[in-house]
């Protein structure tokens, strides 16, 4: 992926796609590869997207790219104001805590619907992606941290079966993304003498509902605490224009 802001703000594209595809091919695919960009906390807050930069990224003409962007705006991941490139949100406290509170029950059911149906593979993805979790952290590569983060907890979350809970949280994480990115970089991580994730995947082995859902939304909230601490830090400090 290479650099696709303006100036300082740093961000990345997906690969060129395959040639021969419809213009609707080509909106659905870089919308879907930008929502699970977003979704993974890739892109930081007020970051903003070069359309003309994707457009050469994926070997196509800005169109497709604007059906894109214009769908993450409905979707309400992204901002798009008159003479400006479309923009990822800026944070405020009070949204992060609407995002984590509707997550936090839905991700608990899906972590409980999960335990009854998962199988020794996805045991077995699901170790593989904490082991690529906590190798990028040693390394400090956090953009490589937060996607198998992200696809650690799809893992479980699709294994719920259901759905409309997938996709609403989906929706949710695409929402949340920025939060994570914001603070990944900055706050120190907390030692464990058992990974969060090591206790969940423990509990989904044993077929515990109410112990993988508990873990779940422990995790969950383990995290916010230092997306909160990163927030009320950037409150304090003094206001950026922001165009």
């Amino acid at each position: 992926m290479r650099d696709e802001l303006d100036g300082s703000e740093r961000d990345a594209e997906p690969n060129a796609i395959e040639s021969g595809l419809t213009r609707h091919s080509f909106a659905e695919r870089i919308y879907s590869d930008l929502r699970v960009a977003l979704m993974s906390g890739h892109y930081e807050p007020g970051s903003r997207l070069n359309i003309r930069r994707l457009a050469s990224a994926y070997e196509t003409s800005q169109t497709p790219v604007r059906e894109a962007i214009i769908q993450l705006v409905a979707d309400g991941a992204l901002e798009l104001k008159l003479g400006h490139q479309p923009r990822v949100p800026i944070l405020s406290i009070p949204r992060y805590l609407e995002i984590r509170e509707t997550r936090a029950p839905l991700e608990r059911l899906a972590a409980e619907l999960a335990a009854a149906n998962i199988t020794r593979r996805d045991i077995e993805l699901l170790e593989a992606h904490q082991a690529d979790f906590m190798r990028a952290e040693e390394e400090g590569d956090w953009k490589k941290a937060l996607a198998a983060n992200q696809s650690f907890h799809f893992v479980i979350y699709r294994k719920s079966q259901n759905q409309v809970l997938i996709k609403v949280i989906e929706n949710l994480w695409l929402l949340a993304g920025p939060f994570v990115n914001n603070q990944y970089p900055y706050t120190k991580r907390p030692a464990y003498d058992v990974h969060p994730h090591d206790l969940i995947i423990d509990a989904l082995k044993r077929r515990s509902p109410s112990e993988a859902g508990e873990l779940v939304t422990r995790d969950l909230r383990d995290g916010s605490y230092r997306i909160l601490e990163k927030l009320k830090l950037e409150s304090r400090e003094p206001k950026r224009k922001r165009v």
